[in-house]
This record gives C-alpha cells, sequence and structure tokens, in this order.
C-alpha cells in the first residue's frame, strides 16, 4: 500500500524524537514512545523540523520498529497497524493460530483475507468439537448450528460469514474494512463463549472446592 504524506514529513532523523502514543500491531500493548527516527522537513535555513509525531517509532515493550504519520488530508497513518478485536484464552491452538492471523490480516489492510481466515476459523471450531473433517463449509456451519455452539441469535452473523466468504472465493470481490470488523468481532464472540468463559468458570469452581 502506498501512502501520500505530508509536505512536513519528507527527511529522516534518528535519536530520540517527538513521542507519540500508539498501540503496537505486533504486542499489542498501548506504548508512547519517544525512541526512533523523525520524520520531518528543512525549513529554509536547513533547520530540521518536526511539527507532529511523525516516523519510525521503536516499540517501549517488544522493540519493533512501526511507522507514524499523517497523510495529505490530516488522516493518522500506522504501519503496521494495530490489530482487531482481542486475543482470546484458552483456545485450542489450531483455532487460535487462524484466529490471531485473521487479526493480524487485519492490520494491514488484507480484509478480503480477513473474510476468508474467519471461514477457515469456523471449520476449525467445528472440527475442535467433533464435526468430521474435510467437509463443505456450510456442514460446519450446520454443525455449530444445530449443536448449539451458536446461539440463534447468532445464526445470521454466521450466515453473514458464509456470504462473504463465497463471495471472496468464487469472483473478485473486494471486502471492506466494516465487513472485517463485524467478522472479528463475531469470531471473537464465538471462540471467547466456547472456550474462555467455560475455562474462567472451570477454574473459579476448582478454586472454590479448594
Amino acid at each position: 500500500m502506498k501512502y501520500d504524506l505530508n509536505d512536513y514529513a519528507h527527511d529522516w532523523n534518528s535519536g530520540t524524537i517527538r513521542s507519540a502514543s500508539f498501540t503496537c500491531g505486533y504486542c499489542g500493548e498501548r506504548v508512547n514512545s519517544e525512541k526512533g527516527m523523525s520524520l520531518g522537513y528543512h525549513d529554509k535555513y536547513g533547520n530540521y523540523k518536526t511539527s507532529q509525531p511523525a516516523g519510525i517509532y521503536i516499540c517501549t515493550s517488544c522493540n519493533l520498529p512501526t511507522f507514524i504519520g499523517k497523510d495529505k488530508e490530516g488522516m493518522e497513518i500506522q504501519v503496521p497497524g494495530k490489530n482487531f478485536g482481542n486475543s482470546v484464552q484458552n483456545v485450542e491452538p489450531d483455532v487460535n493460530e487462524i484466529y490471531e492471523e485473521a487479526r493480524s490480516a487485519y492490520s494491514v489492510g488484507a480484509y478480503t483475507g480477513v473474510i476468508l481466515l474467519c471461514r477457515t476459523l469456523l471449520d476449525h471450531v467445528a472440527v475442535s468439537f467433533g464435526a468430521k473433517d474435510n467437509q463443505s463449509f456450510q456442514f460446519y456451519v450446520d454443525y455449530l448450528a444445530d449443536h448449539n455452539y451458536v446461539t440463534t441469535n447468532s445464526t445470521k452473523w454466521i450466515d453473514a460469514i458464509r456470504k462473504y466468504g463465497n463471495a471472496a472465493t468464487h469472483r473478485l470481490v473486494i471486502n471492506t474494512q466494516q465487513q472485517a470488523e463485524l467478522i472479528i468481532k463475531f469470531c471473537e464472540m464465538l471462540l471467547k463463549s466456547n472456550f474462555e468463559y467455560p475455562a474462567l468458570l472451570g477454574a473459579m469452581d476448582e478454586q472454590k472446592n479448594n
């Protein structure tokens, strides 16, 4: 993706720079950093200026680089962007891997990839709950619904994932950021209700018994 930067950010300068707060796209931590390489401009006297936080910032948590700046319309740019949604605890490793990959795809604007990954996520969830492997997507949707892993009110969400996924698979359709956000929110809800919350209640019961 190409970004058209504004006129006040075109010369690099390393060292301690104007601080910026951001959510790191690598580790997910909210940080404030003044370490990295700034992006500013030279005035007519040759003095280096920075009128706003812009440049490559080093995350104070994981030490990985993030670009922060604004385009000509004043819209903020962050590359890599932050992952959408939240991590889920106590999830099967293969299911969690697909979920986190979908969140990462969102951070780089790969919204069609998010849709396809979320369809794969539902396949993984169904298989982890006992569904047969190598079945159709519709089979897995029916399995989750028939075995009460989703509520009646959630069937519309799953149907949306099926429709988005079919469109992205069978013809050239570019999915939108809004569609990607909607699907990640649903997947997060599905994983939390079937993995994280039951495990949390189990831990609480175990503490009571002890």
